[in-house]
């Protein structure tokens, strides 16, 4: 195999009935791509037995790992790259994607050329398409098709050959390079949500050196849908789990992550908080 997928899975007991229909189109979307092999971690609130016979009705086998516990974002997409580290240790590309998502046929396919011909890239995004219609990373407002046999071929139609810098989900990783970095590091990210994803890119940022000024890349020969935090900001506590998050930030990477960040997304402003409540 040379990619393997991972996803969190949270099933919301208080919004059964959508986030079943939503799960549903993520997983019968992704039977349509020629490499299925998913390691899914169960945060709840299905059994995983339920679960597996919810994929195995839209053609999924994964492996499950969890047990309906929502744990996080970074200790569950943790335990599935150590799984994999562990199972499949010769992977060359391993993603990240979302139950919130429905992906065409062969998505991966121009992020893993990419990667393979680049030699300084550690992971690429696709461009993603929002439930409000936003084309992201471009910036652009669009009107969507309201149903999924519909979503899928305009998402093909969107397809171009161009890199845009900019951060999405889904990432695809370049499988040695996210084991070297570590991946998550739960002593620190120890909230459900929040800043995950940049103590990954400083990550990325620090291995390649700061003399590269690396940022993240979109290429636009792919896309997906992606409705964005749908689900997560609906939790309780949410703001406690991003400010656990935030400390840990902070006090794995200190201010000068927080200049890095700044340099990572060309968004001074938006790191400028975090680094005032450091100093003091």
């Amino acid at each position: 195999m040379k990619i393997i997928h991972t996803l969190p899975v949270l099933i919301r007991s208080e919004h059964l009935p959508a986030d079943l229909s939503m799960a549903t189109a993520c997983f019968e979307s992704l039977r349509s791509s020629e490499d299925q092999h998913i390691v899914l971690y169960n945060q709840g609130c299905l059994s995983n037995e339920n679960l597996r016979a919810l994929l195995s009705e839209c053609g999924l086998s994964p492996v499950i790992l969890g047990h309906g516990e929502n744990i996080g974002i970074a200790e569950a997409r943790q335990t599935c790259f150590e799984y994999i580290w562990k199972h499949h240790r010769n992977v060359e590309y391993i993603s990240e994607i979302h139950v919130d998502m429905v992906f065409p046929p062969n998505w991966y396919v121009p992020l893993i050329e990419y990667l393979g011909e680049s030699v300084n890239e550690p992971m690429i995004s696709p461009g993603i398409v929002t439930m409000y219609g936003e084309l992201q990373p471009i910036g652009i407002e669009t009107e969507i098709p309201d149903n999924s046999l519909d979503l899928i071929p305009f998402l093909m139609d969107l397809q171009r050959d161009e890199i845009r810098e900019g951060f999405v989900h889904p990432v695809v990783h370049k499988a040695r390079i996210l084991r070297e970095i570590g991946g998550y590091d739960t002593q620190f990210l120890r909230g459900k949500q929040g800043y995950e994803d940049d103590s990954l890119l400083l990550g990325y940022y620090y291995y390649l050196g700061t003399r590269n000024n690396w940022r993240p890349k979109c290429y636009l020969k792919s896309w997906v849908y992606h409705a964005t935090m749908a689900q997560r900001m609906t939790l309780p506590d949410k703001h406690m789990e991003f400010a656990l998050n935030e400390e840990g930030l902070i006090r794995q990477y200190g201010a000068h992550g927080l200049r890095s960040l700044s340099n990572i997304h060309q968004n001074p402003a938006a790191f400028d908080h975090l680094l005032q409540k450091f100093l003091q």
